[in-house]
C-alpha cells in the first residue's frame, strides 16, 4: 500500500518515475535466473537479508533475468541503432497519411518502433535500479530515454494528418483494410480530443515548454523541473541531530526518518517529526515556490489546450470523469467517523491525553516477532488468492518462483529502495522488491504481483494498442491481492496478540491509503482551484489549506502542533498531477471486489478477472461497472469505512478479553 511508496511502472509509452522506489543495478552482463549450483534461500538459514551486502553475494536464483528484453549490453546497443534507423524511416511518413494503405503501414511501423523503444527503456532502467552508482548504467538509461523522447516528438507531427480524416472516409478505410481497423482505438482517442489539439506551431511550442509530446498532457513520465527542485531541496536541507532510544546522538536523515518517526519512544518520534517539519519551515518559501510553479504550469497547459480546469485535462486523458475524483473526496470526508474512532482508540491504547501526528506511525500494538522467509511468503500469497482460480494461480506461481526471472528479491548495496512492477508488451512483467522478511515485505510482494498479474492478463487478452490501463484500475488489482493476504492472516492468526497486531496493520493501511490519500487529493484540488481563481499560492496559503484538511478529516482527535501544517512540503505526490486519488479509489474498489469474490462464486470471480483482462478496451468506468463495482458510487467508500469500523470492533473485543484499560 501507499506507505511503501511503490507502484506500477508501465513502459507502454515512457516510464513513470519510480517515485519512492529509487535504485539501479549491476554492470556487465545480466545475471540469468536460476544460475548453477545449489542455492540456499536467504532467511531460511543463517542471517536475514542485509542491505549492506553486495549483489554478488546474492544467489543468481533471486535476481531477475532481463534476457527476454536484451541478451546483454551489446544487444541493447544494437537495439538503439535499430530504433534510430526505424525513426528515420518513420519520418518519411509525414505528409503521406491521407492514403489508407499508407496510414496503415505507417501505424504498423510506429507501433513496431514504439515497442522496441519500450524494451530499450525498460532494460536500461531495470539495470539502473540495481546499480544506482554506476555511471554506465545512468548513461544507458539517459540514452534510452532520449530515444523515447525523439520518438514521441516525431509521433506528435502526425496528429494533424490523423485529424484531417473525416468520419465517413475513415469508416470506409476501416471496412476496406482490416489491418487498419486494429488501430481504431488509438485513432479514436486522438480524435476524441481534437478540440484540445492545437496547430502545428502551437504544438511545437508546447512541446518545447515540456508538454507531453504525443496525444495528451504530461503523463508523469518524467519528473518536471519543479519536481526536480523539490527533490534537490528535500535532499539538501540541513536536518538536526536527535537522541535515539539508546541515548546516542544520531543524525536525522531522510533515509532514517521513517524509522525514528515510528519509534516506540515518544520523545524520539517527536524529535524526528519536529526536526524534519522545523527544517521544512526554514525553507518554506522555496518549497512553496516549487509547488506553486508546478500547479501554475499544470493550469497553463490545461488552459492552453482549451480545458476549463487542470483536473479536466489530466483525468480525461484516462477517460475518467473528474466527477469520480471529486465524488471520492466527498465520500471519504462523509465517512470520517470510523477513522476518528480509530484515532481515539489509538490515543487510549497508547495511554495519551493528546494524540499528535508523531504518534500515528508507531505500531498500535507491539509487533509479533516472526521472520517470513520469501518461500513462506510465496505459499501465503498463493493460498490467499486461491479464490481467483487455477489459471490465475498457475501463472502467479510461475512469477513468484524466482528461478523464472520475474522478480529481483533481496536488498543490496547500490540497489534502489522501495518496490514496483514494470512491464512491456509481449514479455512477462518484472517485479522489484527489497525483501527483509517482515510482514510489510510479504504484503509488498502480494501488492506488486497484483500489478504483475493484471499486466499479464491484459497483455494476454488485448492487442498492444489496448493493453495498457489507467492508475485507478491498476491500484484496484494490486490492493485486492494485498488485502486478501492480510485478511487471511487475520482470520488464521493463532493468538489474540497476533490477530490484534494484524488488525492494527489493516486499519492503519485503510487510514493511510484511503483517508490520507483522499486528503492529499483534496489538497491538490483546492490548490489548483486557487491558481485557477488567481489566488497567490504562498507558503502561508499552502499551510493553512493543509491544516484545514487535517481538521476536516481527523477532527479534534488529532492535536496539531506548530509545525504540523508544514507536512505539505514533504509530500512528493503533489507533483504527480491528480494521481493519488487512484490509491484511495483503488483500495476502496479492491476491498469491494474482495468481498464479492470471497462471498460469491465463479460469476463473481470471472467478473473481476474480466476487469483485469480488459486493458483499455473500454473507458474505465464502463469496465468497473461491468465487473460489478461502480467507483462513482459513494457506497464503495462506505463499504471500506465499514471494514475499518468492523476491524476496530474486533480489536476492542480482543482488548476487552485481555482486560486492557482505557483512558
Amino acid at each position: 500500500m501507499v506507505r511503501r511508496a511503490g507502484f506500477l511502472v508501465p513502459w507502454m509509452l515512457l516510464a513513470w518515475w519510480t517515485a519512492g522506489c529509487p535504485g539501479r543495478g549491476g554492470s556487465g552482463t545480466v545475471e540469468p535466473a536460476g544460475g548453477g549450483g545449489t542455492v540456499e534461500p536467504r532467511g531460511t538459514a543463517g542471517t536475514p537479508p542485509d542491505a549492506a551486502m553486495s549483489r554478488a553475494e546474492i544467489p543468481d536464483e533471486y535476481k531477475w533475468d532481463l534476457a527476454p528484453l536484451f541478451a546483454d549490453d551489446a544487444a541493447f546497443e544494437a537495439g538503439l541503432a535499430e530504433a534510430a534507423s526505424e525513426r528515420s524511416e518513420l519520418a518519411g511518413c509525414r505528409g503521406t497519411l491521407a492514403d489508407a494503405e499508407r496510414l496503415e503501414r505507417c501505424l504498423d511501423l510506429y507501433f513496431r518502433v514504439r515497442l522496441l523503444t519500450n524494451k530499450l527503456t525498460l532494460y536500461a532502467n531495470l539495470r539502473l535500479e540495481t546499480d544506482t552508482e554506476s555511471p554506465e548504467a545512468q548513461a544507458r538509461s539517459d540514452r534510452a530515454l532520449a530515444a523515447m523522447q525523439e520518438l514521441m516528438a516525431l509521433a506528435a507531427t502526425f496528429r494533424g494528418e490523423f485529424l484531417a480524416w473525416d468520419e465517413a472516409a475513415l469508416a470506409v478505410a476501416y471496412e476496406a483494410r482490416p489491418g487498419l481497423r486494429a488501430y481504431r482505438p488509438y485513432l479514436d482517442r486522438i480524435r476524441e480530443r481534437r478540440a484540445h489539439v492545437l496547430g502545428e506551431e502551437a504544438e511545437r511550442v508546447l512541446s518545447l515548454a515540456g508538454d507531453n509530446q504525443w496525444a495528451e498532457i504530461d503523463l508523469n513520465e518524467i519528473p518536471s523541473d519543479h519536481e526536480k527542485v523539490f527533490d534537490a531541496l528535500l535532499a539538501e536541507i540541513p536536518l538536526p541531530k536527535i537522541v535515539d532510544e539508546s541515548g546516542a546522538e544520531v543524525q536525522l536523515a531522510l533515509s532514517n526518518y521513517a524509522r525514528y518517526r515510528a519509534s516506540p519512544e515518544r520523545r524520539v518520534r517527536e524529535a524526528a517529526v519536529e526536526g524534519l517539519f522545523g527544517a521544512l519551515r526554514a525553507y518554506d518559501g522555496a518549497f512553496a515556490a516549487a509547488l506553486a510553479g508546478q500547479f501554475r504550469f499544470n493550469v497553463f497547459l490545461a488552459r492552453a489546450r482549451g480545458y476549463e480546469r487542470a483536473i479536466d485535462a489530466y483525468l480525461w486523458r484516462d477517460q475518467v470523469d473528474p466527477a469520480i475524483y471529486e465524488g471520492l473526496v466527498r465520500a471519504v470526508e462523509a465517512n470520517v467517523a470510523p477513522v476518528r474512532r480509530y484515532l481515539d482508540l489509538r490515543r487510549r491504547l497508547m495511554g495519551l491525553d493528546e494524540l499528535h501526528i508523531y504518534d500515528l506511525y508507531t505500531p498500535l500494538v507491539p509487533p509479533v516477532e516472526s521472520r517470513i522467509p520469501y518461500e513462506q511468503a510465496v505459499e501465503e500469497i498463493l493460498a490467499a488468492v486461491r479464490p481467483l482460480g487455477e489459471e490465475y494461480l498457475a501463472v502467479l506461481a510461475e512469477g513468484l518462483d524466482p528461478r523464472h526471472g520475474w522478480i529481483d528479491v533481496y536488498p543490496h548495496r547500490d540497489k534502489r529502495s522501495g518496490a514496483f512492477c514494470s512491464y512491456v508488451y509481449g514479455e512477462h512483467p518484472w517485479v522489484f522488491v527489497n525483501y527483509f522478511e517482515e510482514l510489510d515485505d510479504l504484503l509488498t510482494v502480494a501488492h506488486e504481483f497484483g500489478h504483475a498479474m493484471h499486466s499479464y492478463l491484459s497483455m494476454k487478452h488485448q492487442p498492444y494498442v489496448t493493453s495498457s490501463y489507467v492508475p485507478l484500475v491498476a491500484e484496484t488489482a494490486s490492493t485486492f491481492n494485498e488485502v486478501l493476504v492480510l485478511r487471511r492472516r487475520i482470520d488464521e492468526a493463532p493468538t489474540d496478540d497476533e490477530r490484534l497486531y494484524l488488525l492494527g496493520e489493516l486499519v492503519e493501511s485503510i487510514r493511510t491509503t484511503i483517508y490520507r490519500q483522499a486528503l492529499f487529493a483534496a489538497f491538490e484540488l483546492e490548490a489548483h482551484a486557487a491558481v485557477e481563481a488567481g489566488t497567490p499560492i504562498t507558503a502561508e496559503f499552502l499551510e493553512r489549506t493543509y491544516v484545514d484538511l487535517l481538521r476536516r478529516f481527523y477532527g479534534d482527535g488529532l492535536t496539531l502542533g506548530e509545525n504540523d501544517g508544514m507536512e505539505w512540503a514533504y509530500i512528493p505526490h503533489f507533483y504527480w498531477k491528480f494521481y493519488v486519488y487512484s490509491y484511495a479509489g483503488g483500495l476502496a474498489a479492491g476491498i469491494a471486489f474482495g468481498e464479492k469474490v470471497l462471498a460469491g462464486g465463479e460469476a463473481e470471480r470471472e467478473a473481476y478477472l474480466g476487469l483485469l483482462r480488459s486493458g483499455s478496451s473500454r473507458p474505465p468506468l464502463e469496465l468497473f461497472r461491468a465487473a460489478g463495482v461502480d467507483p462513482s458510487d459513494p457506497a464503495v467508500v462506505g463499504a471500506a469505512a465499514r471494514l475499518l469500523d468492523d476491524s476496530l470492533t474486533r480489536m476492542e473485543e480482543i482488548l476487552a478479553r485481555r482486560g486492557a484499560t482505557s483512558r
